[in-house]
C-alpha cells in the first residue's frame, strides 16, 4: 500500500491574497431583508479569501427623492456600524451605483448623500466611509461617413 503525503513547502507556498469585496443591498430592506444581508455580510467575512471593504447600492428611479436615498444611506450606515460591532471590522467604502443617468440632478443626489451620510455617521458614531458613484456604460449609436 503506497501513501502519499502532501508536503508543504514553506518556501514554495505563497500565501494567496484577498480580494476586496462589496455586499450589494437590494432596493427593498425590511427586517427579513436585514437578516438575510446580515448573514451575507457574515459569510463574506468569514470567507479566508475575501475581504469585505464595504457596501453598494443601485439608484434607480429614487435620484429625485431625497428622503429614500437618506433611507438608504442610514441603512448602510448602520449596516455598517453593526458589522464593526459584530465583528471588530471597519467598512470603509460605500459605492452608489447609478442606473439612469440623473440629467441635471447629479449635484442634488450627491448633496443627498452627503447630507445623509452626514446624519448617519453622527447617528451611529460611525467613522465617515469614501463614497464612490459609479454609473452604468450606456450605449452610443454610431454612424460611419464614407
Amino acid at each position: 500500500m503506497t501513501l502519499n503525503l502532501h508536503r508543504r513547502h514553506h518556501w514554495l507556498a505563497r500565501p494567496q491574497p484577498k480580494r476586496n469585496a462589496l455586499v450589494h443591498l437590494p432596493q427593498q430592506a425590511d427586517a427579513a431583508t436585514r437578516r438575510a444581508i446580515t448573514r451575507e455580510l457574515t459569510e463574506v467575512i468569514e470567507q479566508p479569501n475575501l475581504s469585505l471593504v464595504g457596501l453598494c447600492y443601485t439608484v434607480s428611479g429614487e435620484v429625485a427623492a431625497p428622503r429614500s436615498i437618506g433611507a438608504t444611506v442610514d441603512l448602510m450606515v448602520s449596516l455598517m456600524e453593526q458589522v464593526h460591532r459584530d465583528h471588530g471590522q471597519i467598512l470603509t467604502e460605500l459605492v452608489i451605483e447609478v442606473a439612469e443617468r440623473p440629467a441635471g440632478h447629479e449635484l442634488e443626489l450627491v448633496t443627498a448623500v452627503d447630507d445623509a451620510l452626514d446624519v448617519a455617521c453622527a447617528t451611529y458614531r460611525f467613522p465617515r466611509p469614501s463614497v464612490t458613484f459609479m454609473t452604468r456604460p450606456t450605449a452610443f449609436a454610431t454612424t460611419s461617413t464614407d
